[in-house]
Order: C-alpha cells, then sequence, then structure tokens
C-alpha cells in the first residue's frame, strides 16, 4: 500500500504526511497482498483509496468515515479489481463492503462477488446501513451472493447484491446508486438491489439489475428497519431513471415454492418516487407498486416514459394482494409501452384498495384480447381517473375498459425484441395530451431536478432520451422524431 500526495510517498513515510483539506488530499494505492481496510482506516477527506488490479479476498468496513462536501473519502477499484468472499463468512447481515454512519464516501469500481452462506447470517456485496448522507455507490459489478437455504416462508433466510438500510432515526440522506450492475444472485427472501427503511432524497441512475432470483429494484417501508421512527420508516423522495431489470424471477427460489412474483421495479410502502425511461423486460412482474402491510400504503409515485415488455406474469400490479394488506394511493401512470407481459395477471392489473390514481398517454398491447390487457382482482379502489389511452391484442373487444379507449394496433417497430418506438403511421402519434403538473411534492432532491417547482408528470424525454413533446404529444413511452430535449428543461 502507498500515499500519493502530490509526490508518491512509500507507507512509512504516512505519518509525516498533513492534511489540512482538500488541498492535502491524497492517494493510497492498495496491491494484491496488501490489506484494503489499512487504506481505508487511515483515509480522510478528500483521499482516495485506489485498489490496483488483482483479487482481494477481504471484507472491507467504512465506518463513522466522514469526507465533506467537495472532498469525498473515496474508495476506488481499478479495472480488474476483485473482491472475493470466497471462504469468508458474513456475521449477521454483513457486506462484502460495508459502510456505517458515514459522510460523503464513495465506493467505484469494484468487482464484488462469491460471498456464500447456508446459515442464518445474511451475505451483502455492498452493503449501507446506519446513517449518513452523500453516499456514492458507482459502477461497481455485484454477483453470486447467495444464500444456499432451501427453506421455504416463513424462514427468514436472504442474500442482497446492493443493499441500503437507513436504521437510524437521523436516517441516511442524499444517496447516489449508479451505473452498477446486479446480476447473477441468489437471493432467496430478499431482493438484488434494495433500500429500506429511513431513506430520504436518493437518486437510482443507470443501473443493470439481470439473472437474479428474487425482485430486482426494491424500495421499502414499515419493516421495522428503523424502530421508533414511525412514518420515517420508509424511503421518499427518490428518482429511478434510466434502469434496466431483466429477467430477475423467483420461479427458480426454492423460498417462493418456485412461484413466479418478483417484480423488476417494486414499491412496498415507499413514497414520492419517480419511475422514469427504465426498461423492465423478462421478470415475473414488470412494476408493482403495493404495500404488504396492513393499514399502510405505497404513495405519491409517478411512473412515466417506461418500456415494460414480455414480463412472465403482469405488466404493471397495483394494490395489496389481499383485503388483509396495505393500499396503493396517488399512483400516477403515464406515457408507458406496454407489450405481451401476461400470465396470472395481465398487462394492468388492480389488486385491492388502488385510489386516487391517474393513467393517461399509455399503450397496452397484450397477448389476448384488448379487454383483457386491464384486469380488476380486487376491491376497494376509489377515484381512479382515466385518460385516453391505446388498448390492443388479439381480438378489439374492449367494452369494459376504462377511460378514452383507442382500440388499434400501435404499429410499434418492432415489438418482439423489444423495439417499442412508434412508425409513422401510429395512431399513437400526436394523440395525446399533457397532464397536470405536480407542485406539492416537497423536497431539495425535487427543487434541484424541476427548479421552476413543477413536476411535468410526462416527463421531459422520452425513453430514447428525445423531447417529451414534439408538436402534440404522443402516446407511448417513445416521441416519434428526432427533436433533442430543449435547452435549459430539466433532465
Amino acid at each position: 500500500m502507498k500515499r500519493t500526495h502530490r509526490v508518491v510517498l512509500q507507507l512509512s513515510c504516512l505519518a509525516m504526511i498533513g492534511h489540512t483539506g482538500a488541498a492535502s488530499a491524497a492517494t493510497i494505492t492498495v496491491g494484491p497482498g496488501q490489506s484494503i481496510q489499512n487504506a481505508v482506516n487511515t483515509a480522510i477527506a478528500g483521499d482516495t483509496v485506489r485498489v490496483l488490479a488483482g483479487t482481494y479476498t477481504q471484507k472491507v468496513k467504512l465506518a463513522d468515515k466522514n469526507g465533506s462536501a467537495g472532498n469525498f473519502i473515496t474508495v476506488k477499484g481499478d479495472a480488474g479489481a476483485i473482491l472475493s468472499g470466497t471462504g469468508l463468512v458474513p456475521s449477521d447481515r454483513e457486506g462484502l463492503i460495508t459502510i456505517t454512519n458515514s459522510n460523503y464516501v464513495r465506493v467505484e469500481g469494484f468487482d464484488v462477488a462469491n460471498f456464500i452462506t447456508g446459515g442464518a447470517s445474511t451475505p451483502v456485496g455492498i452493503l449501507v446501513e446506519g446513517k449518513g448522507s452523500n453516499i456514492q455507490i458507482v459502477n461497481n459489478k455485484i454477483h453470486n451472493i447467495k444464500h444456499t437455504s432451501t427453506c421455504r416462508e416463513p424462514c427468514a433466510v436472504g442474500a442482497h447484491g446492493l443493499a441500503v438500510f437507513g436504521t437510524h432515526a437521523s436516517g441516511i440522506t442524499d444517496l447516489l446508486v449508479q451505473g452498477n450492475e446486479v446480476y447473477q444472485n441468489v437471493l432467496q427472501a430478499s431482493e438484488a438491489l434494495v433500500i429500506n427503511g429511513n431513506v430520504d432524497r436518493f437518486e437510482v441512475l443507470s443501473n443493470n439489475v439481470h439473472d437474479n432470483n428474487n425482485i430486482g429494484f426494491d424500495f421499502i417501508g414499515y419493516e421495522g428497519e428503523c424502530g421508533g421512527c414511525g412514518e420515517n420508516d420508509r424511503v421518499r423522495n427518490g428518482i429511478v431513471r434510466g434502469n434496466t431489470a431483466r429477467n430477475n424471477s423467483s420461479k427458480s427460489n426454492p423460498w417462493y415454492a418456485k412461484v413466479g412474483s418478483a417484480g423488476g421495479f417494486y414499491v412496498d410502502g415507499g413514497r414520492n418516487i419517480i419511475f422514469d425511461r427504465n426498461i423492465s423486460t423478462g421478470n415475473d412482474i414488470g412494476f408493482e407498486f403495493a404495500s404488504e402491510h396492513k393499514g399502510k400504503a405505497t404513495e405519491d409515485i409517478l411512473m412515466m416514459n417506461n418500456v415494460v415488455f414480455n414480463n412472465r406474469e403482469a405488466g404493471l400490479s397495483l394494490g395489496g394482494y389481499s383485503t388483509s394488506a396495505g393500499a396503493s394511493r396517488r399512483i400516477q401512470v403515464h406515457n408507458n409501452s406496454f407489450y405481451k407481459n401476461q400470465g396470472w395477471g395481465t398487462e394492468l392489473l388492480f389488486q385491492y384498495k388502488v385510489t386516487d390514481s391517474r393513467f393517461s398517454n399509455n399503450i397496452f398491447f397484450g397477448e389476448n384480447s384488448a379487454e383483457e390487457a386491464y384486469e380488476i382482482s380486487g376491491s376497494g379502489h376509489s377515484n381512479n381517473v382515466w385518460g385516453k389511452n391505446i388498448w390492443w391484442g388479439t381480438s378489439t373487444e374492449a367494452s369494459s375498459l376504462p377511460g378514452t379507449k383507442v382500440i388499434a394496433d400501435p404499429k410499434f417497430v418492432a415489438p418482439a425484441t423489444g423495439n417499442l418506438r412508434l412508425q409513422a403511421a401510429s395512431p399513437a402519434v400526436n394523440a395525446g395530451a399533457v397532464a397536470a403538473a405536480l407542485t406539492n411534492w416537497s423536497s431539495p432532491l425535487w427543487a434541484r431536478y424541476f427548479p421552476s417547482g413543477a413536476i411535468a408528470v410526462n416527463g421531459v424525454a422520452d425513453i430514447n432520451g428525445q423531447a417529451r413533446s414534439e408538436g402534440v404529444i404522443d402516446l407511448g413511452a417513445d416521441e416519434f422524431g428526432t427533436a433533442a430535449i430543449p435547452a435549459g428543461a430539466p433532465r
């Protein structure tokens, strides 16, 4: 391990190095056979721990580490830096990298793999917990994190690829999770990428979560992670943009008796979350906004400009799974494209207690009749408002569909391969209407993304990153044409 401070210094000289803020920022270099932990222990605000290519069979903990604004403590792996859990045993819930009660910390560029147990503990690839602010988890690969137990519910066994748990009353704020690949993890009762508990203001951007045996992305509340936090024991104020959830399924998962119920994107009790320009395919359920807790709800969710295709059982499922579960309130679903997501569910499934929600400018292309693209399997729904949507399938029967319904082939370019762009002759072109902006979401995060104070519920860009509206807005996630986002528009 060596530390670079304007010039390269050997580790034996560390005691001679002073730190007086950003000007004293140093790079501590770790090579194969050396301890990453020792380097982390010496790092202070502005320092970078650089880990060279090689395999490191180590656990790394960042506990009570504090950078500052503009002076993060960064732990960064070079290309080929592998953090391996082979032969290591997790203690309770533990990550190969664990960040606890820290501020202004960034972990970047690692290949994190092979943390496996069959016991009572929970292995995690990268774990953030406790309290803290400005934590960044960026451009890591996390795979082969496994719990090998074959027990069935209600036994409590699980593993996570990337997990954030706000377990302290002060919470975790201003979290960035970007550019990570989380794949081929054996999760049992747990999730691949999860944010849970007292977490406020988060950005989940451009991650690829695929081929895991349970839920892909999960945003959770009311599980008691933050005891005594009341309504703050739930994730809130987050943007989930540009991610892909692919082939996440519990059909091979013994904990679920191999029943397919894993969502690509799932909110269970979170609130004030935007899902924008994501792709969900090959999962059991494309998106699910629900609550598993009686008397609680998933609330204030905005889903716009997403592509949801070829999921095994359902495209979008809303509401509690039974009368004894929770509810979904104030869900807005605009300008999304759905294609052949039917199994035990359908393109759009209402379970129990969906209220005060809005649906417009979507395209629902089902495997069966147009009417069968929408199903109500439970009760307790009220005050839901429907605008114009396209419905299509193997027949035009559509007498019970809600709202202003267009029964027509949307003319996707190549839907069988997931290309849900519109052809020029599509009836979706110039057929939509812009819905009223949200002006009552209050958080510094929204002020940063939408400085005008108004959240455009149809978005400012389509699934391809082009202008959301060229003249009259189109239906679906794609806006026909090639116009760029207007200069100065919120991104």
